[in-house]
């Protein structure tokens, strides 16, 4: 007798299992090729060119859109068992997006599965269903308004917050950074901040205290230090919340008056914060010093203690 006769046969629910496993690894291999051609290149040279579709240039990105695209497909198992392959789950996409907003999970949240979605289908974010703006009245973590979470000590948070708020550092970043990075010029004290970056952008960070002498105790902190300064960190430590505190910060040291901002340099919120006005130049230097792109974000993110 032939040997493929001695094997067992799957039974119907093997077989489905084994499908989901199938596009479970369809969508992992594709992310880790994308991250694998993104770390080939620089992000600001595909800008140009517009060729950035398949490629994700920061481990923290590939992470995000593998958990967050991970939620998804344990929701198609659970919901649609006969989904045996990766179009069949592209067919569910909407559904699931529209699960999230009845839920009132986050707009940024939602974005940020559709960003997921769109690099594993290979297709624009824009052919998904449209899903609510990302405004700052969504924004329902890391706001001052907010309990700081119990699980986390007040001397850890206080330790935490004291170097973030001063630093803007993202926590990838805080966790790279290291005593080596710091630098001086002009008298004043900077971080060159090259790992776990956002998109894999290098930037340089000013570092700015609430006074003069707390940047120095930040400083002579960062000195005593050898290697990187935070081997780990707290899981539920709110770094949004004091990267939004150093921006304002920062903000507030290189903003002029408002009667002494020229029209152009001027830029007026809108919605509920409407009539609210904020210096482009200085807003351009918070941008800068955090990471982003664009002012926008920093005005909806950031600026708002």
């Amino acid at each position: 007798m032939d040997s493929e006769d001695n094997k067992p046969k799957q039974g119907r629910w093997a077989k489905k299992r084994q499908a989901r496993k199938t596009y479970r690894n369809t969508a992992r291999t594709r992310l880790q090729e994308m991250f694998k051609a993104g770390k080939a290149s620089k992000r600001s040279l595909d800008k140009t060119t517009g060729d950035t579709r398949d490629k994700i240039y920061s481990e923290q990105t590939y992470k995000t859109y593998k958990k967050q695209f991970g939620y998804f497909i344990d929701w198609v198992a659970k919901t649609h068992p006969e989904a045996v392959t990766i179009e069949d789950c592209h067919k569910y996409a909407n559904e699931y997006l529209q699960s999230l907003v009845d839920r009132e999970i986050s707009p940024y949240t939602i974005a940020t599965v559709k960003a997921s979605m769109a690099k594993i289908f290979g297709v624009s974010s824009s052919s998904f269903m449209k899903t609510p703006e990302r405004t700052r009245s969504g924004i329902k973590r890391s706001r001052h308004d907010v309990a700081s979470d119990r699980h986390i000590s007040e001397a850890t948070e206080s330790r935490l917050a004291h170097f973030t708020s001063a630093t803007g550092l993202r926590r990838s970043e805080m966790l790279k950074i290291t005593s080596d990075d710091l630098f001086f010029e002009n008298g004043k004290a900077y971080l060159n901040v090259t790992r776990g970056t956002k998109g894999g952008k290098a930037r340089v960070v000013e570092i700015m205290g609430v006074s003069e002498d707390d940047t120095k105790n930040i400083v002579e902190f960062i000195q005593s230090k050898k290697g990187r300064l935070f081997p780990k960190l707290h899981s539920n430590y709110d770094n949004h919340r004091y990267r939004g505190a150093y921006a304002m910060r920062l903000y507030m040291h290189y903003a002029r008056k408002e009667k002494d901002i020229p029209r152009a340099d001027r830029y007026v919120m809108r919605k509920d914060r409407a009539g609210e006005t904020y210096d482009k130049r200085a807003m351009a230097i918070v941008t800068k010093n955090l990471g982003h792109n664009r002012i926008d974000v920093i005005a909806q993110s950031y600026l708002y203690q």
